[in-house]
Protein backbone atom coordinates (compact mmCIF):
# COMPACT_ATOMS: atom_id res chain seq x y z
CA UNK A 1 0.00 0.00 0.00
CA UNK A 2 3.14 2.35 0.99
CA UNK A 3 2.82 5.32 3.16
CA UNK A 4 1.71 8.61 2.62
CA UNK A 5 3.34 11.87 3.17
CA UNK A 6 1.43 15.12 3.65
CA UNK A 7 3.06 18.95 3.13
CA UNK A 8 1.95 21.81 4.74
CA UNK A 9 3.53 24.31 2.22
CA UNK A 10 4.16 27.87 3.88
CA UNK A 11 6.41 30.80 1.77
CA UNK A 12 8.96 30.76 4.71
CA UNK A 13 8.60 26.80 6.35
CA UNK A 14 7.23 23.77 4.37
CA UNK A 15 5.72 21.11 7.13
CA UNK A 16 5.81 17.60 6.40
CA UNK A 17 3.82 14.86 7.99
CA UNK A 18 4.36 10.88 7.41
CA UNK A 19 1.75 8.00 7.67
CA UNK A 20 1.98 4.34 9.34
CA UNK A 21 2.58 1.90 6.27
CA UNK A 22 -0.98 0.88 6.75
CA UNK A 23 -2.36 4.12 6.24
CA UNK A 24 -4.33 4.83 9.76
CA UNK A 25 -1.87 7.11 12.38
CA UNK A 26 -0.36 10.49 10.70
CA UNK A 27 2.86 11.89 12.52
CA UNK A 28 4.46 15.27 12.22
CA UNK A 29 8.06 14.61 10.15
CA UNK A 30 10.02 17.63 10.22
CA UNK A 31 9.97 21.17 9.11
CA UNK A 32 12.07 22.83 6.01
CA UNK A 33 13.07 26.38 5.49
CA UNK A 34 11.57 26.71 2.50
CA UNK A 35 14.66 27.55 0.00
CA UNK A 36 13.12 26.22 -3.67
CA UNK A 37 10.32 24.91 -4.97
CA UNK A 38 12.84 22.81 -6.97
CA UNK A 39 14.88 22.02 -3.96
CA UNK A 40 11.18 20.99 -2.13
CA UNK A 41 10.86 18.97 -5.11
CA UNK A 42 14.03 17.04 -5.10
CA UNK A 43 13.70 16.29 -1.16
CA UNK A 44 10.13 15.20 -1.32
CA UNK A 45 11.15 12.72 -4.23
CA UNK A 46 14.65 11.52 -2.24
CA UNK A 47 11.79 11.04 1.13
CA UNK A 48 9.36 9.31 -1.02
CA UNK A 49 12.46 6.45 -1.86
CA UNK A 50 13.53 6.24 1.48
CA UNK A 51 10.08 5.47 3.40
CA UNK A 52 8.49 4.29 0.62
CA UNK A 53 5.92 6.65 0.39
CA UNK A 54 3.47 6.26 -2.48
CA UNK A 55 1.12 9.21 -2.60
CA UNK A 56 1.94 12.93 -1.72
CA UNK A 57 -0.73 15.07 -0.46
CA UNK A 58 -0.44 18.71 -0.37
CA UNK A 59 -2.48 21.11 1.89
CA UNK A 60 -4.55 23.75 -0.49
CA UNK A 61 -5.03 26.75 1.38
CA UNK A 62 -8.44 27.91 0.16
CA UNK A 63 -9.52 31.12 0.91
CA UNK A 64 -12.68 30.76 3.68
CA UNK A 65 -14.93 32.69 0.54
CA UNK A 66 -13.55 30.11 -1.70
CA UNK A 67 -11.12 32.24 -3.30
CA UNK A 68 -7.79 30.64 -4.10
CA UNK A 69 -4.66 33.10 -4.09
CA UNK A 70 -0.93 33.03 -4.30
CA UNK A 71 -0.85 29.90 -2.23
CA UNK A 72 -3.06 27.94 -4.00
CA UNK A 73 -1.20 28.24 -7.45
CA UNK A 74 2.45 27.17 -4.95
CA UNK A 75 0.36 23.56 -4.01
CA UNK A 76 -0.96 23.20 -7.77
CA UNK A 77 2.41 23.67 -8.90
CA UNK A 78 4.03 21.58 -6.56
CA UNK A 79 1.63 19.10 -7.44
CA UNK A 80 2.28 19.20 -11.02
CA UNK A 81 5.85 18.54 -10.60
CA UNK A 82 5.74 15.72 -8.22
CA UNK A 83 3.46 14.40 -11.13
CA UNK A 84 5.72 14.95 -13.45
CA UNK A 85 8.31 12.75 -11.44
CA UNK A 86 6.18 9.85 -11.32
CA UNK A 87 4.90 10.60 -7.95
CA UNK A 88 1.13 10.39 -6.96
CA UNK A 89 0.33 13.94 -6.03
CA UNK A 90 -3.10 15.09 -4.58
CA UNK A 91 -4.30 18.47 -3.42
CA UNK A 92 -6.72 18.22 0.10
CA UNK A 93 -8.38 21.51 1.59
CA UNK A 94 -5.56 23.06 4.24
CA UNK A 95 -8.05 26.15 5.20
CA UNK A 96 -7.95 26.15 9.12
CA UNK A 97 -4.81 23.58 9.40
CA UNK A 98 -2.41 26.23 10.66
CA UNK A 99 -5.16 27.68 13.42
CA UNK A 100 -5.58 24.13 14.50
CA UNK A 101 -2.05 23.39 14.68
CA UNK A 102 -1.52 26.55 17.11
CA UNK A 103 -4.37 24.75 19.29
CA UNK A 104 -2.68 21.72 19.80
CA UNK A 105 0.34 23.99 20.41
CA UNK A 106 -1.63 25.78 23.26
CA UNK A 107 -3.10 22.72 24.78
CA UNK A 108 0.59 21.45 24.89
CA UNK A 109 1.70 24.58 26.63
CA UNK A 110 3.75 26.07 24.32
CA UNK A 111 3.60 29.74 22.65
CA UNK A 112 3.80 29.82 18.66
CA UNK A 113 7.05 31.92 19.46
CA UNK A 114 8.57 28.99 21.02
CA UNK A 115 7.54 26.18 18.34
CA UNK A 116 7.54 27.96 15.21
CA UNK A 117 9.14 25.07 13.73
CA UNK A 118 6.63 22.54 15.49
CA UNK A 119 3.56 24.24 14.16
CA UNK A 120 4.15 23.71 9.97
CA UNK A 121 4.83 20.21 11.07
CA UNK A 122 1.82 19.20 13.50
CA UNK A 123 -0.32 21.64 10.42
CA UNK A 124 0.66 18.98 7.78
CA UNK A 125 -0.38 16.35 10.19
CA UNK A 126 -3.71 17.54 10.53
CA UNK A 127 -3.84 17.85 6.88
CA UNK A 128 -2.79 13.84 6.47
CA UNK A 129 -4.96 12.82 8.95
CA UNK A 130 -7.79 14.48 7.45
CA UNK A 131 -6.97 13.21 4.24
CA UNK A 132 -6.59 9.42 5.91
CA UNK A 133 -9.63 9.87 7.60
CA UNK A 134 -11.30 11.14 4.06
CA UNK A 135 -9.91 7.83 2.58
CA UNK A 136 -11.10 5.42 4.95
CA UNK A 137 -14.14 6.64 4.14
CA UNK A 138 -14.23 5.67 0.81
CA UNK A 139 -15.94 2.63 -1.06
Amino acid sequence: MGRVLGVDLGTRRVGLALSDPGRIISSPLETLAMESESALVSRIIRLCAEKEVTTVVIGLPVSADGSEGPGCARARRLSGKLIEAGIRAELVDETWSSRDAEQVLREMGKSRRTAKEKVDAIAASLILRDYLEGASRSP
